[in-house]
């Protein structure tokens, strides 16, 4: 962050993409049809200001320093960043995709140190079962 009183580029952005989740927080609990409403009434307009910020900035920095590399990283990917506001029931990020497979990752990391091939089996099935029920609302423990 800035001293106070100063606001650089990426406090720019941070503040558009800020908005943009609060606007998602305000909408968790609304139907799929209100959702796609308020993201054409609320999220497209931090969008085109987000846009216009990226189109003003990306010749004013390196491709090599990291704000250069985020815009460029931005500018690709902004078709994926402008899906979700074409329909209600699509997130804005994919946080819940990598929470589920985050075991999945640590599990991987532990089964070499299985003692059988037939452990480390039994590890991934048993990674699979607990994360099939936490996606289905059970309890996995019961």
């Amino acid at each position: 962050m800035q001293p106070r009183g100063k606001t650089g580029r990426a406090d720019i952005v941070l503040s558009l993409i800020n908005k943009l989740y609060g606007i998602e927080r305000n909408l968790k609990e609304g139907s799929d049809e209100q959702r796609y409403e308020a993201r054409q009434q609320n999220s497209l307009p931090v969008l085109t200001e987000l846009h216009a910020w990226m189109e003003k900035t990306q010749p004013q920095v390196t491709a090599q320093n990291a704000l250069g590399k985020a815009i460029s990283y931005l500018a690709s990917n902004w078709h994926k960043l402008m899906r979700y506001t074409e329909a209600g029931f699509l997130p804005i990020d994919n946080n819940a995709a990598d929470r589920a497979i985050r075991p999945f990752l640590i599990g991987r990391k532990n089964w070499p140190f299985s003692d059988t091939p037939k452990g480390a089996t039994a590890s991934a099935q048993l990674y699979s079962l607990v994360e099939t029920a936490k996606i289905n609302s059970q309890e996995p423990y019961a």
